[in-house]
């Protein structure tokens, strides 16, 4: 039952206006007042034109590393439409766009997903009476990204139908380009929004633990496991953020070049500058 809270203080019972026909097998099949964040934050604007052409960064700009960015999802909807499970499961009972979002070296971003498959990614949760686990989070897939425009010309960037191919500058490591798109995305990331008061609000309304959407993956080593919160989930609609995600990978290219170039490359805290680096203040 959702409700909502008058001007006056009173909590009176809300409707949810249906936008997709029963029996839609769409994520977010009614409408709530949430209104979702955005990756990148609402000032993310591309870069200019010639950005990539011009000699600051070409004459600047050497190829690294390859890595793959990829959207995925997870979830049995189609096999059983009345109990969907894994994070389209969760996205339907939060009423929200859920995807996970990362990057990889591995040549076959499919072969990333077999790996958090096995990992169960983001499969466990804490309720009440201790960790639960939800069925569905070992069937990963990955999704479709919808950029509503080409990569900037020059860019050593490719969109692909399920990947963004990247061609890393030289210095700028798969793990710090990492944690640098994790950080720009970070405005949309599910356990930091669910936390927030507005996802606390939106929890009050759908009467829903928060706890719930706060997903932890366990790793098991040997004789003991580890259980770690799943920081790559985000709150992301591929048919309109692509292009916001692309932005995103581009600037961060862009950005380091021409900060490298000038001998302005920041630190992220390690004592290795090739494991992480952050935008100063």
């Amino acid at each position: 039952m959702m409700t909502t809270t008058s001007s006056e203080g009173h909590a009176t019972l809300a409707t949810r206006r249906r936008i997709r026909e029963e029996g839609s097998t769409a994520a977010v099949t009614h409408y709530v007042e949430t209104r979702w964040p955005a990756i990148g934050g609402k000032g993310l604007a591309p870069l200019g034109e010639r950005a990539f052409l011009d000699p600051e960064f070409s004459q600047a700009y050497q190829p690294g590393h390859v890595v793959y960015v990829y959207v995925a999802g997870s979830g049995d909807t189609l096999q059983a439409p009345d109990q969907p499970t894994g994070l389209h499961g969760l996205a339907r009972r939060f009423a929200l766009p859920l995807f996970k979002i990362s990057a990889t070296a591995a040549e076959n971003a499919l072969a990333r997903i077999e790996d958090i498959n096995l990992e169960r990614y983001a499969g466990m949760y804490a309720a009440e009476a201790g960790l639960a686990c939800d069925p569905g989070y070992d069937n990963w897939r990955l999704v479709l990204i919808h950029p509503s425009r080409k990569p900037l010309p020059g860019a050593p960037v490719e969109a692909r139908p399920r990947v963004i191919r990247v061609v890393l500058p030289k210095g700028l490591s798969l793990i710090a380009f990492e944690k640098e798109l994790h950080e720009r995305l970070s405005p949309a990331s599910l356990p930091r929004w669910i936390s927030s008061p507005a996802g606390l609000r939106h929890c009050a309304d759908l009467d829903l633990d928060p706890r719930e959407a706060t997903r932890l993956t366990g790793y098991n080593t040997g004789e003991s496991e580890r259980v770690s919160r799943a920081d790559e989930l985000y709150i992301f609609k591929p048919r309109l953020d692509g292009g916001s995600l692309l932005t995103i990978i581009e600037r961060i290219v862009h950005e380091f070049v021409i900060r490298d170039a000038a001998n302005d490359r920041p630190t992220w805290g390690w004592v290795s500058v090739n494991q992480g680096y952050r935008r100063q203040a």
